[in-house]
Formats: structure tokens, sequence, C-alpha cells
């Protein structure tokens, strides 16, 4: 299969993921009630959530100027910003294409090659991919009856679960944990040989040297403590966004955390439009088990999700505007300099 070949079937997968989940999550909508719930929602907890949800945009542009005066390269804020913004428009638009156009997007601005802004971004994915899983298992340990609740409600249609809640799980689960840990630590040198576990070996490998290369920053402790402060930004902005609708605000800031881990479940699966469909079923799965109602589940989804992308689409023309003007006008200076 011709690499062309594996793309296309790879984006009909992404499209079939969400359009089933679109389906799912819309099937016997109240179009009437669902917008008259969204009318409804309070604009100033939905602006504050969008600020705070811009300034972890900043924080990701301030961050990668560091991994880019590491490569030598004075790229400004003012710039990455724009760099981030156009990538975050561009994966409504085609899934996983915001990447190559923010490294485009530096290219024009800053010359600064292209295959250069693919590896800080490649840092960039596995440091927050890295804290990610610290603050996703975090928050399972902490929500842990929650979270199984979920899984159960969501993989069973019955109510029979008395038993099944009863159940230690937690610590059967982190027992076989350390189990497994020990088997696999004595039987490793056995494992590295065979072929799957070579190329597992060699991607944790990559993985590793992409978390290592953070040393050579000259600042990596302004790095981490960015790298944290926008993950803590996107968990308030949820947060506040909850206060917006009467469903969702007597939701606590522990629940928003069971919310958060559930729903970026649905931002981490491929679908079109940076998680449509996905990022609904989950979050009004999630609202559920809180009391709250499908359809105001699906009306908080709808609305933080199509806010989100109104923002950032009209934020990533505006920035695409500034540096097309701005090279227009590098264009007509030259030929005067010269």
């Amino acid at each position: 299969m011709s690499n062309q070949t594996k793309k296309i079937v790879q984006l009909l997968l992404v499209i079939l993921i969400g359009s089933f989940f679109i389906y799912y999550s819309f099937k016997g909508t109240d179009w009437s009630d669902l917008f008259t719930k969204i009318s409804e929602a309070k604009i100033g907890w939905l602006i504050l959530g969008m600020a705070i949800s811009l300034t972890s945009h900043w924080l990701r542009a301030y961050r990668a100027t560091l991994l880019y005066d590491a490569m030598n390269y004075k790229v400004g804020t003012k710039n990455s910003l724009y760099a981030v913004l156009i990538g975050y428009m561009m994966n409504y638009f085609i899934p996983r294409a915001g990447e190559l156009s923010r490294c485009a997007s530096l290219s024009k601005t800053d010359n600064l090659p292209v295959e250069k802004s693919l590896g800080s971004v490649v840092t960039e994915r596995i440091v927050d991919m890295v804290l990610l899983i610290i603050i996703l298992g975090g928050i399972f340990l902490l929500q842990f009856d929650m979270i199984v609740g979920f899984i159960e409600s969501a993989s069973s249609n019955t109510n029979t679960t008395a038993s099944k809640s009863s159940f230690p799980w937690k610590i059967v689960i982190l027992t076989a944990l350390v189990i497994l840990s020990f088997i696999l630590y004595f039987i490793k040198d056995k494992l590295l040989k065979l072929p799957l576990f070579i190329r597992i070996f060699k991607l944790l490998q990559g993985f590793s040297d992409g978390l290592l290369s953070i040393r050579h920053l000259k600042n990596p402790g302004l790095f981490i403590i960015l790298s944290v402060l926008i993950w803590v930004g996107y968990i308030l902005m949820m947060y506040f966004c909850l206060f917006s609708l009467e469903s969702t605000s007597n939701l606590t800031f522990s629940d928003c955390l069971t919310v958060f881990t559930i729903g970026t479940i649905g931002v981490v699966l491929p679908a079109p439009g940076a998680g449509a469909g996905t990022y609904h079923f989950f979050v009004m799965q999630s609202l559920m088990l809180f009391g709250v109602a499908k359809e105001d589940g699906l009306a908080y989804a709808t609305l933080v999700h199509g806010l989100q992308m109104i923002v950032l689409i009209f934020l990533g023309l505006a920035a695409s505007g500034i540096i097309y003007l701005g090279q227009k006008k590098n264009e007509q200076i030259k030929p005067n300099i010269s």
C-alpha cells in the first residue's frame, strides 16, 4: 500500500469515526430545545473561559520560543502566537494538519526551517503527553470509583452493578500492575530480541530523547512551569464554562476534573473538526455521571466546542491575514531598498 493510499484510508477512517460519534451524540436531539439552552447561557462565564483558553495558547506560543532560542533562532512571541493560532485553525479543517501549518507560518515570518520547527513541535508534544498522562493518572486515582462507574455504565445497559461497585478494582489493578512490572523486568532481555519490542523500544528511545532535549534549553525550569500552566488553563477553562449553564453550575472542581479526564479521550481520538462528535459524546456521558441530563450535557459540549471553534477560526484567519499583509509589505519594500 502506497503512502498516498494510506493517507486516504486514514482520512476516511477519521471521518468515519467522527461521523459515528456525531450521529450517536445528536441522534433524537430536539434542536429547538438545544438552541434554547445554548442561547440562555451566561455569556460572562464563557468569556472568562475563553480568555483563560487564549492565555493558555499564549503560554504555548511563549514556551515554543524557548525551543527556538535553543536552536539559535530568535522568534518573537507574537509571531509564535500567530503560528499557534493558525495551527489550531487548520485542525478544524484538516485533522492533524495544525503542526505543519504552524511550522510553515514560522518559515514565512522568521525564516525558521520547517524541519527544525517540526522537531520542536515533536518535543512539545512529548512533554504535553507526559504531563497529560501524569494529570490524567492522578485524576484517575482520585476519582477512580466514579470513572470505573462510567466505564461500567457505558459497557452495560443493566443497572445491576451493586456487586461490581463493591469489588476492590483499585487494589486489583494496582496489584496487577506491580506484578506485571516485576515479570517484565525479569524477562526484558528476551522481549527486547523480538521484532515488535525492538520497534517499541526505538519508539520509547525517541520519546526519551525528546524529553532529554529539554536539558539543552537555557531555562528548562521555566519550560516545565509553562507546560504545567498550559494544562491548568485548559482545566480552568472547562471549569468556569460549567457556570454558564444552570444545569452544570452546581458541579464542583473535583467533578470538573472527572469530566476533563473523560472529555480528553474525545479530544485525543482522531476526528474531524478537532474532536467534533467525539468530544461531544465523552463530555456528555461524563456529565451524566453527576446527574446532568443528556440534553444539558450535549448543550454544554456543543457550546464549549462550538465557541472555541468560532474563536480559533476567526483568530487563525486574522493571524493568516496579518502574516500575508506583512509579507506583501516586505515584498514592496525590497525593491525600494535595492
